[in-house]
């Protein structure tokens, strides 16, 4: 609210206790001569600061008008710079790609085979290549990642593929690992009895060897004859080898006891 508005309120309401005060007397048949007069006054200074408000308030409301069409301007000049800031750098990204050419470029390239494809890089270290606005990303001489399409489509599906290959291995590993402990707590005397058909075996200079070959790949089993115990590994024999069970060797397969009553 402005001065203006502030002293014409002021004005009005005097102007109505006035002739409130004078409107009262005169109903009590007291004197209201000089309630009417203030109340005449107060009503005239009313009329004044009105036509003021009126004059002035175009004025006032041209003014800030003014203001915000200069302040939407402003806003709409500043949006318009960004707006072709931005199209310039798109347009500067896009150039770049248009001018470098990595259909070529593949995963697992050296830097020297990319640069004799693509030439001379606008900038390099020992872990990328910069061409314009595109990098080649490299980890020991080999090209793993990059911001080119198909380069990165390229990484990102082998990044998957090794995670799913990873996550089979886990998998394998776990059911070999039962597999190897149920090869090593077979009796000697079933083993023998499946040699040719399940299993194999061979002589050592330990003691008996067998094979077994599972779903998730192929065990060993080394009877040591001198300690009587059983190694059971996968992908070979003792070092070769990786051990997944150890435990006492089983020659016999344990014999059920039957019991007669009369």
């Amino acid at each position: 609210m402005t001065a203006i508005n502030t002293v014409f309120l002021i004005s009005f309401i005097a102007f109505l206790y006035f002739i409130g005060r004078g409107t009262l007397k005169f109903l009590t048949n007291k004197d209201t001569k000089h309630s009417f007069k203030y109340g005449l006054l107060s009503l005239l200074v009313s009329l004044v600061f009105m036509v003021i408000g009126i004059i002035f308030d175009p004025a006032i409301k041209s003014a800030s008008e003014s203001n915000n069409y200069n302040s939407v301007n402003s806003d709409s000049t500043t949006s318009k710079e960004a707006t072709d800031s931005m199209s310039q750098s798109h347009s500067s990204k896009s150039s770049s790609s248009e001018k470098y050419d990595f259909s070529r470029v593949r995963l697992g390239m050296t830097k020297s085979q990319d640069i004799a494809i693509m030439g001379k890089p606008t900038e390099q270290d020992t872990t990328y290549l910069m061409y314009g606005s595109d990098d080649l990303d490299f980890q020991d001489d080999k090209l793993f990642d990059g911001s080119p399409r198909n380069i990165k489509e390229a990484a990102t599906k082998k990044e998957k593929n090794e995670a799913k290959e990873s996550s089979r291995k886990r998998a394998n590993e776990s059911e070999l690992k039962s597999f190897a402990k149920v090869f090593g707590q077979k009796d000697v005397e079933t083993l023998q009895k499946y040699v040719g058909s399940a299993y194999s075996s061979i002589e050592t200079s330990q003691g008996m060897a067998y094979g077994w070959k599972t779903d998730y790949g192929m065990l060993y089993r080394l009877d040591d004859s001198s300690t009587g115990i059983t190694h059971v590994y996968k992908d070979g024999l003792g070092n070769s080898g990786t051990q997944l069970y150890v435990g006492q060797t089983i020659k016999q397969k344990q014999r059920r006891n039957y019991y007669y009553y009369n």
